[in-house]
């Protein structure tokens, strides 16, 4: 009897520590941040900005416009999981939740907001430092696109 109540007294300790392990590992989870960047495309001339060197000539090929202007940015530093909301200006903004993946990519839910209109709800997996591009939204005689790079 006494060697059951050892083993039992074993097992809660070490599923204590099993907890506590586990807990410590959440808590030093790295934080990651989202940038956004609003773009407007468009065929209408613009000087060229080197805010978006990294991804004007994706751009150029993903949309075939010739001209790409700055919008507008924002960023959101999140816990994994968690969720905030970015405004990028000009009544648009994001509503993100992010969390982490098996693979080591960051799984974000996207809701983009023209003022209160949903024009835009997908997921997409982020690698750190790679951008990723939502867009197509029609606007001004061009289309706007988001990119999102998480840090």
């Amino acid at each position: 009897m006494r060697a059951h109540k050892t083993s039992q007294v074993l097992v809660i300790g070490l599923l204590a520590v099993a907890c506590l392990l586990a807990t410590a590992a959440v808590s030093r989870a790295e934080p990651v941040t989202i940038h956004a960047t609003l773009i407007l495309a468009s065929n209408d001339p613009a000087p060229l900005d080197s805010r978006l060197d990294k991804v004007e000539y994706k751009l150029r090929r993903i949309f075939g416009f010739e001209y790409y202007r700055h919008y507008g940015e924002g960023s959101a530093v999140l816990n994994l999981p968690g969720q905030s909301t970015v405004d990028l200006g000009h009544g648009f903004r994001l509503s993100i939740s992010a969390s982490g993946s098996k693979d080591d990519k960051i799984r974000t839910s996207v809701q983009w907001f023209r003022r209160d209109e949903v024009v835009l709800n997908t997921t997409v997996g982020m690698n750190r430092g790679v951008p990723v591009i939502l867009g197509g939204i029609s606007h001004e005689g061009g289309t706007l696109i988001v990119t999102l790079v998480a840090e």
